[in-house]
């Protein structure tokens, strides 16, 4: 089977799930990370290279405050697991603007982007804080102020993360079907799937499936194949 190199995810839904169940919002994070924790088990079991999944978004602080503040809580949960669950295979980074993170979850991304920066069965991309908006405005500012001339391949080698290829493949859970503001500019030619299934219903089965229809597509890239 064909599989993407780099899979994007935006998890979605995690908030109605909960609802659906008479369950507060917080209840449904609970269950979405640890969804987060298997779809990267079966990323590594597929021989996926980069995953990314938008854990938090510019956007998501117009959200209750106890809400933002269990999202981080649960983020540096996930970073503390990180090693244990993925067995010293997955290097871990983040993308997105740290200023405004609670220190002690800043000092977990930058302990576990450390220690395993040597791992290379598949890179895990957390993004946090994260707008791709923000990102290109981000990659501009710092072009302008080297003094160096703004073009695509220079836009692109100052973006968060930058040595991560465009993602293949972006996949959106929970029924709506938009980006968000997630990785805008790399996924201009991505292909993109959108399901009904709340994010902590995601499973395996859900995950073969998307692969199974990824497989089925041919990426022409504005060209013609003969």
């Amino acid at each position: 089977m064909n599989v993407p190199t780099h899979l994007a995810i935006i998890m979605d839904g995690n908030g109605r799930w909960a609802k659906q169940r008479g369950l507060a919002r917080t209840e449904g994070h609970k269950e979405g990370l640890k969804t987060a924790q298997k779809i990267v088990d079966c990323a590594l079991e597929k021989g996926i290279k980069f995953l990314s999944l938008f854990v938090f978004s510019t956007e998501n602080w117009k959200r209750p405050k106890t809400e933002i503040a269990l999202l981080f809580s649960l983020a540096e949960k996930y970073l503390n697991n990180f090693e244990e669950f993925c067995k010293g295979k997955a290097r871990v980074v983040v993308s997105g603007e740290r200023e405004k993170l609670p220190q002690n979850l800043v000092k977990k991304i930058e302990e576990m982007e450390q220690k395993t920066a040597q791992y290379n069965a598949i890179c895990v991309n957390l993004c946090i804080n994260y707008g791709g908006r923000q990102d290109v405005v981000c990659a501009a500012r710092k072009l302008a102020e080297q003094g160096k001339e703004i073009t695509e391949q220079s836009i692109t080698q100052n973006l968060s993360n930058g040595f991560i290829p465009f993602p293949d493949l972006v996949v959106r859970t929970g029924g709506q079907k938009r980006l968000s503001n997630f990785l805008l500019f790399q996924s201009a030619y991505a292909e993109l799937y959108f399901c009904d299934t709340l994010w902590p219903d995601f499973d395996e089965k859900c995950f073969e499936a998307v692969l199974q229809d990824y497989s089925m597509r041919t990426r022409n890239f504005g060209g013609i194949k003969n």
